[in-house]
């Protein structure tokens, strides 16, 4: 993890007594500010590092065969209609022909339990809604991944009505920006979210609190509620805490049961 530069520097500055240097104490020091300057390029590069150590990271997971992530890949590479052809040479499954518009899955969680995996998926309209798979395409699915998973591996797919999210917060903005449009900054934040919860299928609330958070001229937000309801809950709406894992794997916003409340940021009582 990076150093911060006021560390880096201290580091420096240590390493320079050790070597019996008589260091001005002046704040205004030439060799502070050179301390500074090498602080300064050490932490950018050490940012660098972190970022392509996660790159690396990343990649390994997707690409080692049978981890999570992995599955998740080949979740998303289905395309219905299509038979996986044998590779002799490479020993790998592969489709003759790469045809984007057959891949129909658009969201995917996958729950592991030891030798079985529950496989949630889903698709996406043209307009943005997340909805169950066809019948006949969830057919092709569970052979496909009869076909791709591990000798000893069960799985069961599942594909149903999305998960019902109603929220109920205080969004804090800027008064230099128009109620309406910090409010609709935030309804779009929270439609992205939806579809960027994560193979885990589980729902993390500070997660799509940091979702609102993002949006353009947010300064803060007061969350009174968030509560899931599954499709076989009916309106029986359960309170999530930290985090509560999605029956379907991915949800939707019951937008009537839902309410964002606009102020600015100087009404906020200290």
């Amino acid at each position: 993890m990076a150093r911060t530069i006021n560390e880096i520097q201290t580091v420096i500055e240590g390493n320079l007594r050790d070597k019996g240097l008589t260091l001005s104490s002046s704040s205004v020091a030439e060799w502070r500010l050179w301390s500074f300057v090498v602080a300064a390029a050490i932490n950018v590069f050490e940012h660098i590092l972190d970022i392509f150590r996660k790159e690396v990271d990343d990649l390994t997971d997707r690409v080692t065969p049978g981890t999570l992530r992995w599955y998740a890949a080949q979740v998303m590479r289905f395309q219905t209609g299509h038979k996986l052809e044998y590779d002799s040479q490479t020993a790998m499954l592969y489709y003759p022909v790469d045809d984007p518009a057959a891949r129909v899955i658009k969201v995917v969680a996958i729950i592991e339990t030891p030798n079985h995996l529950t496989v949630k998926v889903a698709t996406q309209t043209d307009d943005g809604e997340i909805k169950p798979i066809l019948e006949q395409d969830r057919y092709n699915f569970v052979s496909y991944m009869d076909a791709i998973k591990f000798a000893g591996i069960s799985v069961d797919v599942v594909s149903q009505n999305a998960d019902r999210l109603r929220y109920d917060m205080i969004v804090y903005h800027d008064a230099a920006y128009p109620p309406s449009v910090v409010k609709e900054s935030v309804e779009a934040a929270l439609e992205a979210y939806k579809t960027d919860i994560g193979f885990d299928g589980i729902i993390y609330r500070q997660r799509l609190i940091d979702a609102v958070m993002a949006a353009e001229g947010v300064i803060t937000v007061d969350v009174r509620s968030i509560s899931r309801a599954g499709a076989a809950d009916g309106d029986q709406f359960s309170e999530i805490g930290v985090a509560d894992a999605l029956d379907a794997g991915y949800f939707d916003y019951d937008v009537s049961g839902s309410r964002i409340e606009m102020k600015t940021v100087n009404s906020i009582e200290l």
